[in-house]
């Protein structure tokens, strides 16, 4: 962790970030939960104040705002134009109350507002950007009592240091407002990673997830990142997925878990992008496990990272770790399977087994594994199901199999502590 500390001050001051200083705002100390418009209602006619509104109170009702869940955040397709003083304003068609009113609303339910906006000339869905703009669109955000900014990278340069130069211009001009605005980089690069602690509170480090393709993609590029990641500042491998504002399924209940799962163990913000006022039963049952949001929200701050097992095959060709068929050295566990394991704050640790090929599988932690948590063959742990929500045993460092994990985007999570009489 000291290493960390150093190396993110040495970020901080680097001469390639043109900015004076780092985001300084208190925020994001543990990763953001919340909701967030995109994969729900995209730029759709669904995207507008009334059904925003209505995710607003779901948050409640539902019990999530309970648990942690307080971001309502506007994706794309919020703004219209400026107006002559070069002021960004909503459509008034979809939002014709405002956004200082919608803020208002979500405020009322002890919620917390986020709107989106984009580093480049315009938004990817061609909707006003900030590129030269941030301070004016910081002040805006700021009397409208805007909570988090996103901001995308549609229509700009692509250079790593125009990527730098304008986020940190956006993050300079939120902290001249004085509010605490959380800040989010979606840069779609893992390049963002070692320098992301001195721009904003989460950052982007691989394309939109889409579907699970997308997912297992993500997790992929997320595997090597763990480092830089901690108290104040997150790796962000996309939004949480479920289903639309029609209710069609964007991946099956089964996998909406198992991402639940890795975005756990691996820290990253939990951001809810589907249709949260009409939650199935599992999903609501997913979102809601209060045991797998501790892990995610530990205090200890550190991002899980790959156990065993290789970058597991995706479909895609054009993306890192696709089409990966070798077996990790270090373990038998085979690609399309991985275990992933996170220290908490207490001293135990959050397992992952994530069985990503075609059949169901019994998936062994042995030893190797075992060896970065500090379990060994003299040490015994308690076991216990993160989902079934009991102790289901004890065991030694030697190994620990989950037996039939499902096939096709199961998963299994469990948390090993060391048994206090050992």
């Amino acid at each position: 962790m000291m290493a960390r500390l150093m190396f993110l001050t040495l970020a901080c001051i680097s001469s390639l970030i043109s900015a004076a200083w780092c985001l300084d705002n208190g925020l994001g100390r543990t990763p953001a939960m919340g909701y967030n418009s995109w994969y729900d209602v995209t730029c759709s006619s669904d995207m507008n104040e009334k059904v925003i509104m209505a995710s607003a109170d779901a948050m409640v009702s539902t019990g999530l705002a309970k648990l942690g869940y307080k971001y309502i955040n506007l994706d794309d397709c919020w703004a219209k134009g400026r107006d002559a003083r070069g002021v960004v304003y909503a459509d008034n068609a979809t939002f014709p109350s405002g956004m200082k009113a919608l803020a208002d609303y979500v405020h009322s339910k002890g919620l917390l507002f986020g709107v989106y906006t984009d580093r480049g000339t315009a938004t990817c869905g061609g909707r006003p950007g900030s590129q030269d703009r941030e301070e004016i669109d910081a002040k805006t955000y700021a009397s409208w009592g805007v909570d988090y900014v996103k901001e995308d990278s549609c229509h700009a340069p692509s250079s790593h240091a125009s990527g730098y130069t304008q986020y940190g211009k956006m993050r300079d001009a939120l902290n001249a407002t004085g509010r605490p605005v959380y800040f989010s980089l979606c840069g779609w690069n893992e390049w963002y990673a070692p320098v992301g602690y001195s721009l904003g509170n989460s950052w982007r480090i691989g394309r939109d997830d889409t579907n699970w393709n997308g997912i297992v993609v993500n997790i992929n590029v997320n595997a090597k990142l763990a480092p830089y990641a901690g108290p104040g500042g997150w790796n962000d491998p996309c939004l949480l997925l479920g289903n639309t504002s029609k209710n069609s399924p964007r991946i099956s209940e089964l996998q909406q878990r198992s991402q639940f799962n890795m975005w756990a163990v691996m820290a990253s913000p939990l951001l809810i992008s589907s249709n949260i006022r009409e939650l199935s039963k599992m999903a609501l049952e997913t979102y809601s496990n209060e045991e797998v949001i501790a892990v995610n929200q530990d205090k200890l701050g550190k991002q899980g990272f790959r156990l065993a097992g290789a970058d597991l095959v995706t479909s895609d060709d054009h993306h890192p770790g696709s089409n990966v068929h070798a077996t990790d050295s270090r373990t038998d566990v085979s690609a399309g399977q991985n275990i992933w394991g996170r220290q908490l704050l207490d001293g135990s640790w959050a397992l992952v087994f994530l069985n990503n090929g075609k059949e169901d599988a019994d998936m062994e932690c042995d030893s190797t594994c075992f060896a970065p948590t500090g379990f060994d063959s003299s040490t015994t742990f308690t076991i216990r199901d993160l989902w079934k929500h009991q102790d289901i045993g004890t065991g030694t460092g030697t190994g620990y199999t989950a037996s039939k994990v499902p096939a096709n985007g199961g998963s299994v999570m469990l948390k090993f502590s060391f048994k206090p009489d050992a």
